[in-house]
């Protein structure tokens, strides 16, 4: 699998971009009922949070808790993978990224919607240095999450994500 596929899998698997650099949600102007918008984004954020330990843990229980039951990653040059319990076992087959590689995430937009959803979109950049190259490599992606309120707490309910440039060869 080259470092596209990983950085595909890995960030539709990393929703902790939401811990970074934040930009300020606005309600709707239509919204009908009163929205907590900073309760709403600190739950968010403890949602990123929850996924970024996760992730660092390899723990697929943990990743679980993150998702909608009938959540949905996209990912550019994938099929979808559909519902928890296959978004979990895609998690469990991804491979590890190269060492020493960093992800930065640059959301651009977040908004708030209403009291049960989110939207946050913006890109991400993974750096690496190949085995044998002297200088690094930037691959990045542009992801739009949607994060839905479930009886569990907010959940990641869609990913999708597109990679800025051509995939490399394997």
């Amino acid at each position: 699998m080259n470092i596209t596929s990983r950085l595909n899998l890995t960030g539709a698997l990393a929703f902790g971009f939401l811990t970074a650099c934040q930009p300020s949600a606005q309600p709707t102007s239509n919204e009908s009922i009163a929205v907590d918008t900073a309760a709403i984004l600190a739950a968010i954020d403890s949602l990123g949070a929850v996924v970024m330990r996760a992730n660092e843990a390899g723990d697929a229980e943990l990743i679980a808790t993150t998702w909608a039951e009938d959540g949905m990653v996209s990912a550019s040059g994938s099929a979808p993978v559909r519902g928890r319990d296959s978004i979990v076992a895609a998690f469990r087959r991804r491979p590890p990224l190269p060492p020493g590689a960093t992800m930065t995430i640059h959301p651009t937009e977040m908004k708030v919607l209403s009291a049960e959803w989110v939207y946050v979109s913006g890109s991400d950049t993974l750096t690496f240095t190949p085995p044998g190259a002297a200088t690094p490599v930037k691959e990045s992606f542009t992801f739009l999450v949607l994060v839905r309120k479930t009886a569990e707490g907010w959940q990641s309910y869609r990913e999708v994500l597109s990679a800025n440039q051509t995939p490399r060869a394997p």
